[in-house]
């Protein structure tokens, strides 16, 4: 039987949501092409989920806006979507509850994709332009590195700078390449894994993994820790040089910073 959406009533919420992105293409919502199906991507998988429970009617009526964009094989611990979702059926004079949306989608959503928790935000709240800085975690198989010389050159990234040598360039959609970083730092980790963490406000296209290659090289020995502020003068070096790219399989955006929002974690604190 078909549902009635004429009597459903709708309230914005936050969901908080991880995933392991190695099976997908990504987060973001691909539409199908005449060559080809809906790829499969974390969203389209999220709004299969939504739908079949009939918690929204489709996805361009739910107002719905994302926080962090992953890239295909990215994982995230803590990403973030604000939309309009339906409330339960309340009789007259009483109080509108929420649905246990938690329960409900991770009961139809894959396995490699968890709702983590939900909330009502603050008024005006918006999932990409609320945010105050997010939070990445990139994690790779210690080799030998020298992790105080990556430590070292990892803080000359914290504070604004130009990062057109640390990202994939975008000429077509990015004119101002100059961003804020909060914290960059290298740790050992536990056993075999190093660990970098990168806070900013804002990041271009592949800006941590180029981040990342960068460090690599420095503790490998085979670039100084000044490599990093060389690169942010970007006078001195207006071209970005070749690098690889640090593999996608490490990188984990592992959560984001909002103000009132009690899933998460608000003003930066260092």
């Amino acid at each position: 039987r078909e549902f009635d959406w004429s009597k459903a009533t709708f309230g914005q919420v936050v969901l908080k949501f991880s995933y392991v992105g190695t099976n997908y293409h990504g987060l973001a919502f691909q539409e199908p092409s005449a060559a080809s199906s809906i790829a499969a991507t974390v969203e389209s998988k999220l709004f299969e989920a939504l739908v079949k429970t009939c918690l929204i009617r489709d996805r361009s009526s739910c107002s719905y806006s994302r926080c962090g964009r992953t890239d295909k094989g990215v994982h995230a611990a803590g990403n973030y979507a604000s939309l309009m979702l339906r409330l339960k059926p309340s009789s007259a004079g009483a109080t509108i509850e929420d649905y246990d949306y938690v329960s409900m989608l991770n009961g139809v959503l894959p396995e490699d994709i968890r709702i983590v928790a939900a909330a009502r935000p603050p008024a005006g709240f918006d999932a990409r332009f609320s945010c105050l800085y997010r939070i990445y975690k990139y994690h790779f198989p210690r080799k030998g590195e020298d992790i105080d010389r990556m430590g070292e050159a990892a803080r000359h990234f914290e504070g604004e700078h130009d990062f057109r040598n640390f990202c994939k360039m975008d000429v077509e959609n990015v004119t101002n390449f100059r961003r804020r970083i909060l914290l960059a730092s290298v740790k050992g980790g536990q056993g075999s894994v190093g660990e970098v963490t990168v806070v900013g406000t804002a990041f271009l296209w592949h800006q941590v993994r180029c981040m990342v290659s960068v460090l690599l090289l420095v503790g490998q020995g085979l670039e100084e820790p000044s490599i990093v502020a060389e690169l942010l003068d970007v006078e001195r070096h207006p071209a970005k040089p070749f690098y690889d790219l640090a593999d996608e399989s490490g990188l984990i955006l592992w959560d984001c910073g909002f103000d009132g929002l009690a899933i998460a974690p608000g003003q930066w604190q260092g």
